[in-house]
């Protein structure tokens, strides 16, 4: 779709232009732009040339106007200090061809990942939270990693263009290596949870009655050093399992069950692949519409591949390995969503160390 975006990461899928086609938009860690993708013929149209770092991308309406405008954490740059790191929204024109409008609302040093998650059970009537995550806190030289980063809850502000209106929540500011940020129904009670993957282990916060006041639940999956994370029943018993690529950038595909209690008791770790090459990006669904869920994962070190893996026998954790895309993905983010309304779901991503966006369309079988 592009192969001529350099160090493409934060990726996000909206409908832009309210013609009922779902749009791709994406943004550069390695040169100062946010772009999106017009559907079905993916024209580009730029969002914006200013800022540096575009890692993390969250549409939402927050001016109520019904068009999307984009909430973004910019300024990362891991090779740097701290100072650029913020977060922003860019405000959608009124009209085709004018420019996004930039609003800055925090910042937040190594910002990145972000994420719009539904906390209340009455999800259709509720407004989300905006999860913000740190990679790392401000401490330290270019390229060092011993400060912990943080995990934010974000209100969103009913009067967005006031950077003062928009109130936050710290939920912890204790996570090393804080680099995958996923949104799930972990205990399945109607309310979004929060995972996030770090050095610490792969940890699961489950929100309060007041997210933005009472103290969220901690609760330690694993301990093992770990990057990216996404929950999901495997295995089809009710009960969700949690997959996640380890150590940081790891090598590791695995997947984790519950063993009784999902808050105290330990949970089983099984191995699925060890052969990634800097593991980056993963998703369980169906991607046959066969009743059983496939987990697609991808690496952007030598190799840059996307895979999808078909659970044969989860008794013995026997699983087959397809390739979708070998050495011409090296991705950053990625997401599965049935992007031309034919009732199969597809990839979108982004390819930080390949310099492209794609996107796969599921051909029926």
């Amino acid at each position: 779709m592009d192969n001529t975006f350099k160090s493409v990461y934060g990726l996000a899928v909206a409908d832009i232009n309210g013609d009922g086609q779902l749009d791709i938009i994406a943004g550069s860690t390695g040169e100062p732009i946010i772009a999106w993708y017009e559907a079905p013929h993916w024209k580009r149209h730029l969002v914006t040339d200013q800022g540096s770092g575009h890692i993390t991308i969250a549409p939402y309406d927050l001016t109520g106007n019904g068009t999307p405008d984009l909430i973004v954490g910019s300024g990362f740059n891991r090779g740097v200090n701290a100072a650029g790191g913020y977060l922003q929204w860019l405000e959608a024109p009124v009209q085709d061809g004018q420019n996004w409008k930039s609003h800055r609302i925090a910042d937040v040093p190594f910002i990145h990942r972000i994420a719009l998650a539904n906390l209340s059970k009455s999800t259709s009537t509720s407004v989300p939270f905006l999860i913000v995550a740190s990679i790392r806190g401000e401490d330290g030289k270019p390229g060092e990693w011993h400060s912990p980063g943080s995990l934010w809850c974000y209100e969103l502000s009913n009067t967005p263009q006031e950077a003062a209106s928009w109130q936050s929540h710290l939920l912890d500011d204790s996570l090393h290596i804080n680099h995958g940020l996923s949104i799930n129904d972990v205990d399945r009670d109607g309310r979004d949870d929060v995972l996030i993957s770090c050095t610490e282990g792969l940890i699961w916060y489950e929100p309060p009655v007041a997210p933005m006041t009472d103290d969220w639940g901690k609760w330690i999956i694993s301990d093992r050093e770990c990057s990216d994370t996404f929950a999901a029943d495997i295995d089809g018993d009710g009960i969700n399992e949690i997959l996640a690529i380890e150590p940081w950038h790891g090598n590791n595909l695995v997947w984790y069950k519950a063993t009784g209690d999902l808050r105290t008791d330990p949970w089983h770790r099984y191995l699925i692949d060890d052969t990634l090459n800097r593991g980056h990006s993963l998703a369980a669904v169906d991607v046959d519409d066969d009743g059983v869920l496939e987990v697609i994962c991808g690496y952007n070190g030598e190799g840059t591949s996307l895979h999808l893996y078909r659970p044969e026998d989860l008794a013995q954790n026997r699983w087959s390995k397809e390739t979708i895309d070998e050495g011409g993905l090296g991705v950053g983010q990625m997401q599965v969503l049935d992007m031309n309304g034919n009732g199969r779901l597809d990839i979108v991503a982004s390819g930080l160390s390949t310099g492209n966006v794609k996107w796969y369309e599921n051909q029926p079988s």
